[in-house]
């Protein structure tokens, strides 16, 4: 039960979401690093839109068929772990873009997500996040 095995488990998960027009998002490895069903919520909106692991990739899927997304990548660039017992939470600061021109700026948001420690490993049980805005910046102690 070390950080280093969370710090693993969400840097797949940033990995299993990415992807560009020759590879799609990793589904298969985005389910397996989720506790059950998952809970996924963005509340980047008015109201939150919630998720599990199935519809958050259907709904990705859905997207990327329809050509309104073509590439995505996604990473973690600070973090805070705390850990009790086999319960842990984290900050993970992301930034993300979905622009094909790699001198468009990248967009940067904060992901809460809790784990469990059950039968041997760390596992995702729900993450909620919401970009950064004008209005909601980062916090600078997110940042160190």
């Amino acid at each position: 039960m070390t950080i280093p095995e969370i710090d693993h488990l969400t840097e797949r998960f940033y990995q299993s979401i990415s992807f560009n027009a020759e590879h799609y998002p990793n589904f298969d490895m985005l389910q397996e690093l989720f506790y059950g069903d998952g809970k996924l919520i963005n509340n980047n909106f008015d109201k939150p839109v919630d998720f599990t692991v199935q519809s958050f990739s259907q709904a990705l899927m859905k997207q990327i068929e329809s050509g309104n997304i073509s590439q995505f990548a996604q990473q973690e660039i600070s973090d805070q772990t705390e850990l009790f017992c086999k319960s842990a939470q984290r900050i993970s600061v992301y930034e993300h873009s979905s622009a094909s021109d790699p001198a468009k700026p990248w967009m940067r948001g904060v992901n809460y997500i809790q784990y469990i420690y059950i039968e041997g490993r760390w596992l995702i049980t729900s993450m909620i996040w919401c970009d950064e805005t004008d209005q909601f910046r980062i916090p600078e102690a997110y940042l160190l």
